[in-house]
């Protein structure tokens, strides 16, 4: 059987490995980060509303999950270590266009007469998420297995507790330029799929589509 061809319209931006990746810190943090808002808000405050210890064990197990399948994804893809490598890489090293990215993105959302710079592979807010990640990810695993195992340590609950505050207007964020903004939301194809709109890539990334697709192209401006 020969190979299915991508229609020419699209480009590839994630590959497998990339997408699983993803997906397996997404899915089982989005629980614990659900499961905790209620536990918090809804709970707390009335403790023996029925269901509690439903949803601490569904944030438990979700975050057994968070534990586990990360690192699953990346010794399934070993073999393509070199691009978690070289995503990392991209996410932390950082230009002043990207500090012009961010503090132009909210003009840009509002008015198109607004010019973003050009980025790569990744733009300033998810090189900003990437880096969250990283940063709090071991953090997130500590801090919770003290408080599971120790059921006494304060620091740590206020510390677990701090993160996911920090983490919240990132969540929101990543969610609403994904699923929500008309202008980016062509990008949650690329997590599902691993294909993006060949347009919509050179407009949004253009630096990272020159260097990949290898186009002589003018960058449409935004």
């Amino acid at each position: 059987m020969g190979q299915t061809t991508q229609p020419t319209t699209k480009v590839l931006r994630f590959k497998e490995s990339e997408r699983t990746l993803h997906w397996a810190i997404a899915l089982p943090f989005l629980v614990c980060w659900m499961t905790a808002a209620i536990l918090v808000f809804a709970y707390n405050p009335m403790p023996l509303r029925p269901y509690r210890d439903v949803l601490s064990w569904a944030h438990r197990i979700s975050a057994i999950g968070f534990i586990v399948l990360p690192p699953l994804a990346v010794i399934r893809s070993r073999k393509d270590i070199a691009t978690h490598f070289n995503n990392i890489r991209q996410a932390w090293a950082w230009t002043f266009s990207d500090i012009r990215w961010l503090t132009r993105m909210a003009a840009a959302m509002v008015s198109k007469r607004v010019e973003l710079p050009e980025q790569g592979k990744f733009n300033a807010g998810e090189k900003l998420n990437f880096m969250l990640v990283m940063t709090t990810y071991p953090l997130y695993i500590a801090t919770g297995l003290l408080m599971w195992f120790t059921h006494a340590n304060w620091f740590a609950w206020i510390f677990h507790a701090l993160m996911a505050v920090i983490a919240t207007p990132f969540v929101l964020g990543h969610m609403f330029m994904a699923m929500i903004n008309r202008d980016t939301r062509v990008s949650m194809q690329g997590m599902i799929s691993g294909y993006v709109d060949r347009t919509w890539a050179k407009h949004h990334h253009a630096r990272w589509y020159r260097e990949t697709v290898g186009s002589d192209e003018t960058p449409d401006s935004h």
